[in-house]
C-alpha cells in the first residue's frame, strides 16, 4: 500500500490530475482487503460483502459532491469533515433498504449513478496562482492509507460482511487525493483529480461485481486477473466519455 499511494501521487504529477484521478480509482485498496476477506474469511464472506461495496460506492459518490462543493469556500479540512459525513448519512440510508436488493440491481444502480456523477459534476474556473508545497505528503498519504487496510482487514469479523463491504471502499484514497491536492493545488485541480475518480469508479464496481461471480467457480488469480483486465477496458471508455464532457 505505500508504494500503490506513492505510486498514484507521483503519476499525478507527471500525467496530470485526470489520469491520476483515474488511477487512483483502481482496486488498489479495495482489492488487497478482497484478497484478504477471501483468505481469511472464505468466498462466501466475499460474496456477501460485495453488495455492501455498492452501497458503499455510492455513498463515495456523495463524498466527492459534498468535497468539491464545500471546498470552492472552505478550507480543506472542513470539506472532508462534510465529505465523511455525507459517505456516512448515504451508507446509512442505503444500508437500511439493501436487503430488499440483489446484488446486480446495486451494481446496475452503481453505474448509472457514476455516470450520472460525471455529466453534473462541476467545472470549477482555475485560479490565477494556487500552489502551497507540502513537505513529506507522499510518506504521509503512505502511511494512511496503509493504516486503512489494516484497520478494515483486522476488524471484518466483528463488522460481518455487509459493513465490511461498505467500508471497502471507504473514500481513504479518495479523501488523501481530494484533500493533498485541494491545499497544495485548489479547488480547480480537487475537481479535476475528483473527475477522474468518478471515471474510473465504474470498472471498479464492475472489477468488484465480476469477483462475486467468479470466485465460486475459478481461482483467485484467475477471478483477478480477468476483473482487472475489464477494470482497465472499462476504465479506457471512460476516459474518452470524460474527455468528451470536459470538452464540451
Amino acid at each position: 500500500m505505500p508504494l500503490v499511494i506513492g505510486g498514484v501521487t507521483l503519476a499525478s504529477k507527471k500525467w496530470g490530475n485526470l489520469i491520476g484521478g483515474m488511477i487512483a480509482s483502481l482496486p488498489w485498496i479495495a482489492g488487497p482487503i478482497i484478497l484478504f476477506f477471501t483468505l481469511e474469511q472464505g468466498i462466501d464472506f466475499t460474496i456477501n460483502s460485495v453488495k455492501g461495496i455498492m452501497i458503499g460506492t455510492i455513498g463515495v459518490l456523495g463524498f466527492c459532491f459534498a468535497y468539491i462543493y464545500s471546498c470552492i469556500s472552505q478550507k480543506w479540512y472542513v470539506s472532508l469533515l462534510l465529505a465523511y459525513l455525507a459517505f456516512a448519512i448515504t451508507s446509512m440510508i442505503l444500508n437500511a433498504i439493501g436487503h430488499f436488493i440483489g446484488l446486480t440491481v446495486w451494481y446496475l444502480l452503481t453505474i448509472f449513478l457514476i455516470v450520472l456523477s460525471l455529466v453534473i459534476f462541476p467545472k470549477l474556473e482555475k485560479q490565477k496562482s494556487h500552489s502551497q508545497p507540502l513537505k513529506y505528503d507522499i510518506y504521509l498519504r503512505m502511511i494512511i492509507a496503509t493504516l486503512f487496510v489494516v484497520f478494515i482487514t483486522y476488524l471484518a469479523d466483528t463488522l460481518g460482511p455487509t459493513w465490511s463491504g461498505i467500508l471497502t471502499p471507504f473514500p481513504i484514497m479518495t479523501a488523501i487525493l481530494s484533500a493533498f491536492t485541494h491545499y497544495t493545488q485548489g479547488p480547480h485541480s480537487t475537481s479535476i483529480i475528483m473527475r477522474g475518480m468518478l471515471s474510473g469508479f465504474a470498472g471498479f464496481a464492475s472489477f468488484l461485481y465480476i469477483q462475486a461471480l467468479l470466485l465460486p467457480h475459478f481461482s483467485i488469480p484467475i477471478a483477478f486477473l480477468i476483473g482487472l483486465i475489464v477494470n482497465v477496458i472499462i476504465n479506457l471508455m471512460m476516459r474518452y466519455f470524460v474527455t468528451k464532457i470536459i470538452s464540451n
